[in-house]
Formats: structure tokens, sequence, C-alpha cells
């Protein structure tokens, strides 16, 4: 039977607020109380090695990065872009709005590798995986990264359209849950580039099949923000049964998500309170406890690719 993994991949960024407002002056306690207090030991306990996508203000700030720097043996890191904060023509928004495909390929270019540089200064090392804010890859994006040495990308969220969210056309229908080599230009299909997508684990639900209404219901995914600890390990369940039935004998990679700042009350649109904020860790534990039952190793996105070359 083959061997299942689960990555827990946290896009980290600067405290906000409601409706996912930022914090001014720009702050860290998502990073500071959030990671090194909660997140860590929680993994720790769990021995499970985490993956941080940091944004680009994260890499800027000293204490952040001096934080990860002493963590680096425990945990994987990649880059996140949300591209107002990223040079060139860097600034503090409001909210963050855009979707990187919505830059030119020279803009989007040049966004991605200052993020690429800032990561390279902090930790001395070339970053390997990436995921897009707003998960808003576009048709240049892969080629970007490959051309400046990642080997994954986690920005595909499948059977999740986007249009409603303000990115008209920006849907991952029919994309395969599993990693793949995908399309250049299409992401969302597969194809020969040598960046490996391993998309966040998202199963549709049988309602979203109703025609106009099902495309507006939620999906599956495999993140502690809402829903139970039970509704985590029923999706990870699924997702393995599903993959080994199609590709028996080949890995089977879980990937959850959710944000640094959700651990934290008032720094997030997700935890008002601390009650709010334990329930997702609290959510968080059960998938991990579910993973350490099923010696499903927990490893970085960086260290998929490994597994499917062995």
């Amino acid at each position: 039977m083959s061997r299942a993994y689960l990555c827990v991949t946290i896009d980290t960024e600067c405290d906000k607020g409601p409706a996912w407002k930022t914090r001014r002056p720009l702050a860290f306690e998502g990073i500071h109380e959030g990671v090194a207090r909660r997140l860590q030991p929680l993994f720790g306990e769990y021995r499970a090695k985490p993956t941080y996508l940091l944004s680009p203000e994260v890499l800027r700030d000293a204490r952040s990065v001096d934080l990860f720097r002493s963590l680096a043996s425990s945990v994987a890191l990649g880059t996140h872009l949300h591209g107002e904060l990223a040079e060139p023509f860097a600034f503090e928004p409001d909210v963050t709005s855009v979707f990187q495909r919505d830059y030119t390929p020279e803009l989007e270019r040049a966004k991605l590798t200052s993020l690429t540089d800032l990561f390279i200064r902090a930790f001395d090392h070339q970053p390997q995986a990436f995921r897009a804010g707003r998960f808003g890859i576009g048709p240049s994006t892969i080629g970007i990264l490959e051309d400046l040495g990642y080997s994954v990308e986690s920005s595909v969220t499948p059977s999740v359209d986007w249009t409603s969210s303000g990115a008209p056309g920006l849907h991952f229908d029919g994309a395969p849950t599993q990693p793949y080599h995908p399309d250049r230009r299409e992401p969302a299909r597969p194809g020969d580039a040598h960046v490996l997508e391993v998309p966040v684990t998202i199963r549709a639900r049988l309602c979203n099949a109703i025609p106009l209404v099902g495309r507006r219901l939620e999906r599956r995914w495999l993140r502690p923000t809402r829903g139970t600890g039970r509704d985590l390990v029923r999706l990870a369940e699924d997702e393995i049964a599903e993959a080994r039935r199609h590709a028996p004998g080949r890995p089977v990679v879980l990937t959850a998500m959710f944000h640094n700042v959700e651990v934290v009350p008032g720094t997030s649109p997700y935890a008002a309170n601390e009650a709010e904020a334990h329930a997702i860790l609290g959510r968080l534990g059960e998938l991990l406890a579910f993973a350490r039952r099923e010696d499903i190793a927990t490893i970085g996105l960086g260290d998929v690719p490994e597994i499917f070359a062995r």
C-alpha cells in the first residue's frame, strides 16, 4: 500500500484584523506569539515539520527573521507573495486585495524576484516552495518560478472558482488533488513544467454539482479554520482512499493550509477571542494526532519532489 504524507502549510504574514485589514503600524504577534508560543510547541509534540510560507513584510522584519532562523532545524520555509508588499512599488495596503496574475508578466517577475532575493538574504539559501497570496497564480507564474529555481508551487485550489472574490476567470475546475507537473500557461492542468504543483487538499461535495447554486457552496478544505477535527480527519481519509484507488502504489500527499494569524485573537477575521483561537489549534491537533496514528509523516513542501523521485 502506498505511503501517505501530510504537509501543513502556514501562510505567514503581518497581523491583520476584521475583514483582513492590516494593523498599523505593522505588527507581528501572529509570529512571536502565534508561531513561537502556540504553533511550534504543538508541532513539537507531534514531531511534525510545518512549512511556513513567508510574505515580504515578514522577511523585512529582523525580529521575525531571527525567530525563523532559530527554528531552521525543525521547520521548512518558503515564500508567499502579496504583491502590494513586494518591490518594486511596494506599499502597505489597508487590505491585500491584488491577485498576482493581474500584474504584467514583467512586474510579476520583478516582484517574485524581489521576494526571492529577500528570502536568500535572510536565510542564505534558495527557497524551494511558493504560494501566491489569494491563490492568484496566472499564465506567467510557473515559468517565472522555474527561472528563479523553485521546485514546488502550492497555489492550486482544486474545484474552487475565485470569480466572486474579485478574480474573474480564476478557477481551478478539474485540477488534480494530488501533486503533478503543471502546464506552464494553465496551472490547473497537468503538463511538463519542472516545478511540482502540490495543490491544497480540497474536495468537492455532492451538492457542488448542482447547477448554478453548487458553485457558490463551500468545498471541503483541509483547513482547521472552521468545522470540526473529525471533519478534517474524514476529508483526509477520503482523499487517501480516492488517491489510492486512482493511482495504486503512488505516494499520497495531504496538504493542509491556514494562516499564522488565525491562532492569535484579534489578528485575523477568524479568531476574535481566545476560545476561537484555541479551537483552531485544537482542530489542528486532531489532524496531527490522526497523522501520528496512521503513520503519516508530516513533511515540508520542499520535501515532496524527493518522495516522487524515489
